[in-house]
């Protein structure tokens, strides 16, 4: 008789990775009615496989699934997983690979492309006949701005290459890449943070996760007046309050949101939530409908690989488990 594998989703995803799960024969699929923490940890017990969302996963979760042979992350992080205790119980981590970058360079452009143009502002001229306003002459070019990218990874590549295409002068500062014959096109690398900062008209955030932020008072006091910020990358990387200040006082023209350091933000406390020259999007850079089907068939199929032996050793994170 073929072995059973209990097989635990921690929360909607895409309907096709629970599609491709529940066409294996000798898969018993348990989606969870929610994506809460507390419902996770009462759904552990006879776990042979989960597919965890955005849930913390830690050494009380994984002494309370004996039978668990694989944790499948449906993303990328995994910055509140146990990977050392994982590691030590021979578990495989894997994660989806690169299935959000696309979608989220083009989260950041459309941030950076509405600041510039005050698209949200002509659109309310519009609906509540302001016509007039219309010679205000509120928007920019793309075109000649300069944009700096801070962190140059995958997305830092990609929003350099579709800014690119809107003329945009491209600066890097990112003192992890190495890569000379990059270095070697049109942009501009600079070694020294503070100088990147001085000299750029938007500023793109894409860098991986840090103990302090990246962006706080001394770094906005560096930037032109007319300076946009853009976050969709980590909500640590900026100090709300210090950035609530420069926005208040005029010191930056604007900024673009899709993380913040808690999660969902107060709204109600925070004053930032106050300004008009802001706009904010709720973690869903990387989370359309294309990317969540890219995802969630991803992180099912590293759940069949792994309890039918294929894994793919590019999407495992402890890779000395295998």
């Amino acid at each position: 008789m073929e072995k059973m594998y209990k097989v635990i989703v921690a929360g909607k995803i895409h309907t096709h990775g629970i599609d491709l799960l529940k066409e294996v024969n000798n898969f018993d699929v348990f989606v969870l009615p929610d994506a809460t923490q507390e419902t996770l940890e009462q759904n552990l017990e006879e776990a042979d496989a989960i597919l965890l969302r955005l849930q913390s996963f830690d050494k009380k979760m994984i002494d309370n699934c004996p039978k668990l042979k694989i944790l499948s992350r449906n993303g990328v992080g995994f910055d509140r997983i146990d990977i050392l205790e994982l590691t030590r119980r021979n578990i495989p981590l894997t994660i989806v690979g690169d299935v959000n970058s696309s979608s989220v360079a083009e989260h950041t452009i459309m941030f950076i492309l509405n600041l510039l143009k005050n698209a949200s502002i002509h659109d309310e001229m519009v609906r509540n006949n302001k016509w007039q306003d219309r010679d205000q002459l509120i928007s920019n070019d793309f075109a000649g701005r300069e944009l700096l990218i801070v962190g140059y990874g995958r997305i830092g590549q990609k929003v350099a290459t579709l800014a690119s295409a809107f003329g945009a002068n491209i600066s890097i500062y990112d003192p992890y890449y190495k890569n000379s014959a990059e270095k070697d096109n049109d942009y501009k690398f600079y070694d020294t943070f503070d100088e990147a900062l001085s000299n750029a008209n938007i500023i793109s955030l894409h860098a991986p996760g840090t103990e302090k932020p990246i962006i706080g008072e001394k770094e906005l006091n560096l930037l032109q007046s007319d300076c946009i910020i853009v976050n969709t990358s980590r909500g640590s990387h900026i100090d709300l309050s210090a950035l609530s200040d420069a926005l208040s006082k005029n010191k930056i023209r604007a900024a673009g949101l899709d993380v913040f350091p808690n999660e969902p933000p107060e709204t109600d406390v925070e004053k930032i939530f106050e300004l008009n020259n802001l706009i904010f999007s709720p973690h869903i850079a990387g989370l359309n409908n294309e990317c969540a089907s890219r995802m969630a068939i991803n992180s099912a199929q590293n759940i069949i690989d792994a309890l039918n032996g294929s894994l793919k050793e590019k999407y495992v994170i402890n890779k000395e488990v295998l």
